[in-house]
């Protein structure tokens, strides 16, 4: 593009003020459009971000010609109707994750964004995972084949926390028709991107082992009702002979750390993958002499610009063809096949 982008923002919720910080903190675009259904909540990103043009009906934005690219950010029942809509309307697209809500909408999406080739179609889950420097320096250690082959990974982290004590306004996080899911929807797309992209994305899914549950939250207001689940695992093995056991909670009655192991036939490695954790990598090896050692390595952070930051300028990177989208819509779809048969589904 030989100008800056012009973006609209369907969606005017908290994830669109992380949005709307990252493009003030890129310089690299200029947001002309906000949609949301709820006024009130327009109007105070309006007043705050200083945006020229608001409505309560999308459609508006993809009736500007001078819209270059559309950001979806509301809610996940409305992800494949509004991202279909951009494509049909020649526009550029960010699909907030979870992608969609149900199998049907992935197949069919993975079917339509086939057909708009020309377009950039970016989905979100590489935010915390394939753009920031923790995951290209444990690549660097399985691709030089430092720890040997990967037979196993193993994942956990649970929380007392949902996702509405984050994001109080986020009341559809807790209805399966609006979410999709939990803790598995919200943060095993991460959880996926991360582990899998380490290996290329090369393992298929063979055979799996699954539980999940609902009805563990207690919350302090008893009005409030949830069908996701709150806490599930599964066991899951590979095409290659690769085990994965990953475990995800939020509701649970326990607290454990968002840890990841990964092992192979010369060491192992443990980690949070997170960027606001400790950039600590350990490592679990032994020298030529048969002595067992352990290194730790310090990811060194300084010149990462924050997840959401990196998401922008990646998604304007590849505007500016000068990047290919590191999460297409086809890979978020795999990784969200098997969400939903950890769920079940």
């Amino acid at each position: 593009m030989k100008h800056k982008p012009n973006i609209g923002i369907i969606g005017a919720g908290m994830i669109a003020g992380i949005h709307l910080d990252a493009f003030l903190n890129t310089h690299g675009a200029n947001v002309l459009w906000l949609a949301d259904v709820d006024k009130r909540v327009l109007a105070e990103k309006q007043k705050k971000y200083n945006i020229p043009y608001c409505t309560t009906d999308y459609r508006d934005i993809l009736g500007d010609d001078n819209i270059d690219a559309v950001i979806v950010g509301a809610p996940p029942f409305e992800h494949f109707d509004a991202a279909v809509s951009v494509m049909h309307a020649g526009k550029h697209v960010l699909i907030e994750k979870p992608l969609v809500i149900n199998r049907s909408q992935m197949n069919r999406l993975v079917k339509e964004t086939a057909k708009h080739k020309n377009l950039v179609i970016l989905e979100c889950s590489a935010r915390h995972t394939r753009l920031q420097p923790k995951f290209h320096f444990v690549k660097k250690i399985l691709d030089n084949g430092d720890i040997g082959e990967v037979y196993h990974i193993h994942h956990n982290h649970l929380m007392r926390r949902t996702f509405i004590e984050y994001n109080p306004r986020g009341v559809w996080s807790l209805k399966k028709s609006l979410a999709g899911g939990g803790p598995f929807l919200d943060w095993g797309v991460y959880d996926l991107s991360f582990h899998l992209g380490l290996l290329n994305d090369r393992p298929k899914l063979a055979k799996i082992k699954r539980f999940a549950r609902n009805g563990i939250k207690i919350f302090s207001n008893p009005k409030i009702k949830s069908d996701v689940e709150e806490h599930g695992a599964a066991l899951m093995e590979f095409d290659t002979g690769l085990t994965y056991y990953y475990e995800r909670g939020a509701g649970v009655h326990c607290e454990v750390p968002n840890e990841t192991r990964i092992f192979g036939t010369k060491g192992s490695l443990r980690f949070s993958y997170t960027t606001w954790d400790s950039p600590d990598i350990e490592k679990f090896w032994v020298n030529k002499n048969r002595v067992e050692k352990r290194t730790v390595y310090k990811v060194d952070m300084s010149k990462h610009p924050g997840d959401d930051p990196a998401l922008i300028n990646h998604f304007l990177d590849c505007l500016a063809r000068k990047a290919r989208p590191l999460m297409p819509v086809a890979l978020a779809a795999k990784h969200l096949d098997i969400l939903f048969q950890i769920l079940g589904r």
